[in-house]
């Protein structure tokens, strides 16, 4: 009996033992997957009383899973060190866990287990593999100290698998210590090691060119370069080219960068520097050339500015003068080597003196070198280059008037007046005073021989006749540029306007045509596709305007929304409404905040009617009603809903959609047109008795309608004659006699022109507005475009703003929102709202919205506006920058408002800088000089050089004849010099 209760006892723990052998057994025959199932019963078996066996079950069902690479390894390895803390597998847990981490390349896991062992415990080659596990995922994780004590272990123990590694990797991490001398000492040990052979080369090299080993590693070079299979072997090219660079070998030094950039394909900035100057050092300056003008200035470094010397030294060797006086303004501007930045400003001005060039005033720069270098060995050349120049002053006015008394007694004579009365002609040019321009541009032409001058006058004045809206002389003017002339290029631009303006067409394309292949800049571009577009629109030519829309909208710009408008309407007028319907669509998605929105949809609509999609057009239509009810389209949308509603058999829905347009817009032509559409439908119902009924109910007569018509026709004939008291007078009795008539909208508009051309603004701004009051229709954009610049014409400017806010909101073409903008922000500036100025400007204004005159008049606001808030350095920035960039009379503020603003920063000398540059090089803008003298002499009393300042005040009282500046100078020599006692000059 007690053999059977034994037997039956020991039953399970010999089934369990039988499961744990098999296990072990799969095990040790690598069949996992059976180990791991029968581990995983005795793991599983709640009943298992051995815990030995338990515990090896859960270490094998562990090791079972990491080399299946399940992915509850991990969990089953944390299980096993949990439940059994002491077992005597843990180590070889721990390191088999490291190994699975390491392949899995998580390295710091690697480091945190390892960290853990006493890796001097292990033998032989588990011993070594565990310190290169360690060694190896401390350098990944960076832990540079535990790397170099694990690579050591190994470095010394010279029976180790992994001893080449250990000293590969910690040289490596040497090397990135800047440890070079020892770094290549473990390289060269690898020289002859079959596993590295291909890869120390490099790193060798790379040290001795970091210890400036030139020569050395050329030698080396030379000796292994013949192995093209070498690991980063074009690295090692480019390694040998720059060490004989520093050797200034410069002929084989070129041969390798040149096997360099064969290899490699482009080269780097230091690159390109290094390969440009030894092609000049070699006297070969076309290839320095071809090297050095690939580096650009986005870094302002010594090697932009050294590039940039050389390079100009380059071309003026090869007299490509032009370019050297580009390259060596770029290097002037850079001051990281004063004595290159010195010789390059002088190379330069010499260069604008010999080869005058549009980008840059000779007499400017040769004074401006004076300045900055004073005591520079050129200064007396410099000073013959200024006594040799033709145009020695700006004060062209008293020129112009001395050489008009001379009676041109010479040629040389005639070719300076010439050149003065052609700057005075840009001169007011860019002040906004065309017509005078164009006098001084006459007078320019009229002495002169047919030099450059000559035709740059021709093109000033087509730009002044441009602007005066004088199109046909602008194209005449244009005409006469020489074709050789940059000017005669730049033109094509402005003519292909000019042809726009008078809609010459056919013209117009030819002129932007040219202007394409003559510009090649983004903004020039974008706009003369779309022009070409629209000429070719107004042609009727659609298939030629819809693949000009597509080149602009491939380059993108700010006009997108409008060009996909347009293509799509080209496309209804080619009848291809699939086309049409996929480009309403994409602006419709692309678009949503476009003024276009409602458009697109509506003409959508349209295309659906004729593709016969009745059901999606309902769809369009209803979009308009639900969510543009005050768009132009509100009334035409309601029309057509009624129109589909009938085409589709709908009568009743359609009588009903037609009955509200009836009610709604009584007395327009919208519901003339519903009113037909219904008289249609009862007819076709048999129900013509219906229509009788209704038109009982609504003020309608044929007979008056004629009446309506014929009266309307008979003041718009007096508009179009000119005869705008007599127009007055007959759109006045229409809209008295029909007030809600056929033409209504239209009279309105015309009065409104009438009273407006006669120069009666304020009656002009009361009709226009009962036009813009309205629920928007045709005349509202333009409407409120006329209400916003004659309310401030008139001085209202909060009515202006207003105006200009709601046409903001309105306005679907770029030039409407620009003038919106410009509109808004002027008056804003007459009520003072410099913050909102400021704010609109960062809003409204975005990239290349403005240019020319706008985008200084932007630049103007903001700066101003900002000077008045106090915020100096942010309005220094932008006065600065008009300094730079403009001339004539906004520059000459510019100049006063940079030194009042360094005035108030106590910067003084920068302040009386500025104010000597205003008062030498814009002398004729009195106003102005005045102000900056007064400026002046304030910073002459912070400077306490009073004997300056009160010289300057009194001088200034002689000859200043403006109340404001006199105001301004009395007051302060009351408060600095009260009375004649305290005078130190003679007021005799």
């Amino acid at each position: 009996m007690c053999n059977k209760l034994l037997l039956f006892l020991l039953t399970p723990l010999l089934l369990l033992s039988q499961d744990y052998n098999r296990g072990l057994l799969c095990f040790l025959e690598k069949d996992y997957i059976c180990a791991r199932e029968q581990f995983g019963n005795i793991v599983n078996d709640d009943n298992n009383q051995n815990l030995l066996n338990l515990e090896y079950a859960h270490y094998y069902l562990f090791l079972s899973a990491l080399n299946l690479y399940h992915h509850d390894t991990e969990y089953l390895y944390d299980d096993f060190i949990t439940q059994f803390p002491f077992s005597n597998k843990k180590e070889n847990a721990i390191f088999f866990m490291s190994e699975y981490f390491f392949e899995k390349k998580k390295y710091k896991e690697v480091v945190n287990l390892l960290s853990e062992l006493n890796l001097y415990k292990f033998f032989g080659n588990k011993k070594s593999v565990a310190f290169f596990y360690l060694g190896y995922s401390a350098y990944k994780i960076e832990n540079h100290e535990l790397a170099q004590n694990s690579f050591y272990e190994l470095i010394v123990d010279f029976n180790s698998l992994y001893r080449e590694d250990a000293i590969f990797y910690n040289s490596y991490i040497l090397y990135l210590q800047k440890k070079f001398e020892l770094a290549l000492d473990g390289f060269e040990s690898l020289k002859t090691t079959q596993k590295y052979s291909k890869q120390v080369p490099y790193f060798i090299s790379k040290t001795l060119f970091n210890l400036n080993k030139y020569d050395q590693l050329v030698n080396y070079l030379n000796s292994v370069l013949n192995d093209s299979e070498l690991d980063y072997y074009e690295d090692l090219v480019l390694l040998q080219a720059q060490s004989l660079y520093q050797l200034h070998e410069y002929d084989p030094a070129i041969a390798y960068f040149e096997e360099y950039k064969e290899l490699k394909g482009v080269l780097t900035r230091d690159q390109l520097y290094q390969i440009g100057i030894a092609y000049y050092k070699k006297g070969l300056y076309g290839f320095s050339i071809n090297h050095l003008n690939k580096i650009i200035a986005n870094e302002k470094d010594s090697i932009a500015q050294y590039a940039f010397y050389y390079l100009g030294d380059s071309y003026k060797r090869i007299e490509n003068r032009t370019e050297a006086m580009n390259a060596f303004r770029s290097a002037s501007l850079l001051n990281m080597d004063s004595l290159i930045q010195h010789d390059a400003f002088y190379q330069f001005v010499i260069l604008c003196y010999e080869n005058p060039s549009p980008l840059y005033g000779a007499h400017e720069y040769l004074l401006k070198f004076l300045n900055t270098y004073p005591d520079s060995e050129y200064v007396g050349e410099i000073y013959n280059c200024l006594a040799n120049l033709h145009l020695n002053t700006r004060n062209y006015d008293e020129a112009i008037n001395i050489l008009e008394e001379s009676n041109f007694i010479d040629q040389g004579v005639k070719e300076q007046y010439q050149k003065i009365c052609f700057h005075k002609g840009v001169q007011l040019y860019n002040d906004g005073l065309y017509e005078d321009a164009v006098t001084y541009f006459n007078k320019s032409i009229s002495v002169g021989e047919k030099n450059q001058l000559f035709y740059d006058a021709y093109y000033w004045q087509g730009e002044s006749y441009y602007h005066l809206n004088m199109f046909q002389d602008a194209l005449l003017s244009y005409e006469k540029v020489y074709q050789n002339n940059d000017f005669y290029r730049k033109s094509f631009y402005s003519r292909a306007y000019c042809y726009l303006k008078i809609k010459d067409y056919q013209n117009s394309i030819l002129a932007f045509k040219k202007a394409i292949n003559y510009n090649k800049e983004h903004t020039v571009l974008y706009d003369a596709y779309l022009r070409i577009a629209d000429n070719y629109f107004s042609l009727m030519e659609y298939d030629s305007s819809i693949h000009y829309y597509t080149k602009a909208l491939n380059l993108t710009g700010l006009e997108d929304d409008y060009a996909t408008y347009q293509k799509s309407t080209a496309f209804v007028l080619l009848g291809d409404y699939s086309d049409a319907i996929a480009s309403f669509t994409n602006l419709i998605n692309n678009f949503p905040s476009s003024n276009y929105l409602d458009d697109a949809i509506f003409d959508l609509g349209n295309v659906y009617i004729l593709s016969k999609n009745f059901d999606l057009a309902v769809n369009q239509f209803t979009t308009i009603l639900r969510s543009f009810q005050n768009s132009l389209f509100y009334s035409s949308s309601k029309l057509k809903l009624g129109l589909v509603y009938y085409m589709q058999e709908k009568d009743n829905e359609a009588i009903e959609m037609l009955e509200s347009v009836l009610v709604e817009f009584a007395g327009t032509n919208t519901a003339e047109e519903a009113l037909v559409i219904i008289k249609n439908i009862y007819n076709e119902m048999g129900q013509t008795s219906k229509f009788i009924e209704l038109i009982k109910d609504i003020d309608h007569d044929y007979t008056k309608s004629e009446l309506d018509s014929s009266m309307y026709f008979s003041a718009e004939l007096q508009y179009v004659q000119q005869n705008y008291d007599n127009a007055i007078s007959s759109f006045s009795s229409y809209l008295e006699y029909y007030p809600k008539g056929l033409f209504s909208l239209e009279s309105y508009y015309y009065l409104y022109k009438s009273y407006e051309l006669s120069g009666d603004l304020a009656n002009a701004i009361s009709i226009l507005t009962n036009i813009v009051n309205e629920t928007e229709n045709k005349y509202t954009v333009e409407g409120l475009l006329s209400l916003g610049n004659m309310s401030y014409q008139l001085e209202k400017y909060i009515s202006s703003e207003m105006y200009f806010s709601k046409l903001l909101n309105m306005g679907s073409s770029i030039n409407i929102r620009k003038d919106a903008i410009m509109g808004l922000l002027e008056s804003k500036f007459n009520l003072y709202k410099y913050n909102e100025i400021i704010n609109d400007i960062s809003d409204l204004v975005k990239g290349e919205l403005f240019s020319g005159k706008e985008q200084l008049r932007v630049c103007y606001l903001k700066a101003y506006s900002l000077y008045k808030l106090n915020k100096t350095k942010e309005s220094l920035v932008e006065f600065q920058w008009l300094i730079n960039n403009t001339d004539g009379e906004l520059k000459a503020e510019s100049y006063y408002y940079s030194a009042q603003l360094l005035y108030n920063d106590q910067n003084y000398k920068e302040s009386q800088k500025n104010i000597f540059e205003l008062i030498n090089d814009l002398p004729t803008y009195q106003f102005w000089v005045q102000k900056s003298l007064v400026l002046l002499s304030k910073n002459y009393i912070m400077q306490e050089d009073m004997f300056q300042a009160q010289h300057v005040l009194n001088e200034l009282e002689k000859k200043c004849n403006n109340e404001e500046i006199l105001s301004d100078l009395r007051l302060v020599l009351s408060n600095y010099f009260p009375s004649k006692e305290d005078s130190i000059i003679d007021n005799k």
